[in-house]
């Protein structure tokens, strides 16, 4: 039986367990609800074949039996052994149904116990007691019980000594008569073998699972691992944005989509104003804490899941913004201008504002075929420029051509923020 682990408990737990042998076959309560419910699932699985082989068994028995039983006792004993036949086929069917498969140890303890109960009875009512044959069933059935139906430990022993228990009333209740040397031979013995076959077993199912337990957790570490390492080689380690590998990645997948349905596709090419004197003046770690700073305000721009903030290279940044035309990237640009003012950074070197300012190009498009995304992302570079020459602290948009190769920029248009 092969259970998939599960990761609920620390490395140290589990190989503390494993240590301490679990003699009393039980995980702490919540790992045991969770081994419990994959258990009870895949041995009713399990038993849609084992069923099958048990009902072949039990009719190779019976017909056994039925040719060595003296004529006078077949009616009496077919109308008891035969009940055992629906029994197996009973549950057989019940492991057919999903929804029910966790009450299987439920319905496989109450069916074994009427089966070895039945068993019983035609020890002590039909036959008196003294055949072998007979008893020769019981530990049959007894050490499939433990054996080979796939109840565990505790639920296997309630069922064989229930129905142990259970035989003796009915016989006892219709004057049957029971060999109590020959029945301590077959069934106690068996039922003492039984036990320790399904504690082995148990307790080896247990120690696999906890294997597996193992085995969850490492695979599971591993999978964090490979995601660390690609958030690191997608990300900028300074400001925590895209990088320039996973930017040109992300802008030529959203170049084709946005080719193949005909969206309009937006970037934003970003750029610290007078970001050098600042350095130069109040040193490099401050000049990181201030590219922190417009980076968070950078990311809050790109807040749709098809959107990507990216740093480009030293203090300049791009957004990427797919299914956005010009008018709603030009809103975008204005909130982006007003948040990096109300961070209000001191830039004491500045010639624009006593604090940090930011200039921005903006490019949309809808990209065709005859068109190059490097050629648009070099439309919004010049759009960045050409606001640096307005004077800064604004934005500027690239008019770009629909249906041309895009060789230049067009109309640029400047606006104050």
């Amino acid at each position: 039986m092969k259970l998939d682990g599960s990761n609920l408990l620390e490395r140290k737990e589990i190989i503390r367990l494993i240590n301490s042998r679990m003699y009393f076959l039980k995980f702490p309560k919540k790992l045991e609800q969770i081994y419990s419910h994959q258990y009870k699932t895949e041995a009713a699985r399990e038993f849609r074949i084992r069923g099958l082989i048990i009902l072949g068994l039990y009719l190779y028995l019976s017909v056994g039996i039925y040719k060595i039983l003296p004529t006078e006792k077949v009616e009496a004993w077919f109308m008891l052994y035969s009940w055992v036949g629906v029994i197996i086929f009973t549950a057989w069917l019940l492991s057919f149904f999903p929804k029910i498969s966790q009450t299987f140890e439920l319905y496989t303890c109450i069916g074994s116990s009427l089966a070895i109960a039945i068993t019983f009875a035609i020890i002590g009512i039909v036959d008196g007691g003294g055949n072998v044959l007979f008893h020769a069933a019981m530990m049959y059935a007894v050490v499939i019980i433990y054996g080979f139906v796939g109840m565990r430990f505790y639920t296997a022993t309630l069922a064989a000594w229930s129905g142990g228990l259970l035989g003796v009333l009915i016989t006892s209740h219709f004057s049957g008569q029971l060999e109590w040397t020959l029945l301590q031979r077959t069934y106690t013995f068996s039922s003492f073998l039984g036990m320790c076959l399904t504690y082995a077993t148990d307790h080896q199912h247990r120690e696999n699972y906890l294997q597996s337990c193992l085995i969850e957790l490492t695979r599971s570490k591993m999978l964090d691992q490979a995601k660390q390492l690609e958030t690191l080689s997608q990300q900028d380690a300074l400001t925590g944005l895209a990088n320039r590998r996973h930017l040109d990645e992300m802008i030529k997948s959203e170049w084709n989509r946005s080719m193949r349905y005909q969206t309009p596709l937006t970037i934003m090419m970003i750029d610290i104003d007078y970001f050098k004197n600042y350095n130069d003046s109040l040193g490099h770690l401050e000049g990181d804490h201030c590219l922190k700073k417009i980076a968070d305000s950078i990311a809050k721009i790109a807040a749709r899941s098809g959107d990507l903030a990216a740093r480009y290279g030293g203090e300049e940044f791009i957004l990427v913004f797919a299914m956005t035309d010009q008018k709603q990237a030009i809103k975008q640009a204005e909130i982006l201008i007003h948040l990096i003012q109300d961070l209000a950074i001191p830039h004491p070197t500045s010639a624009v504002a006593e604090h940090v300012t930011a200039s921005i190009g903006i490019a949309s498009t809808i990209p065709k075929i005859n068109q190059d995304v490097q050629d648009f992302i070099k439309s919004a570079d010049t759009a960045l420029y050409r606001a640096k020459d307005c004077g800064r602290n604004c934005y500027a948009v690239a008019d770009l051509p629909i249906n041309e190769h895009l060789n230049a920029v067009g109309i640029v248009k400047s606006l104050e923020g």
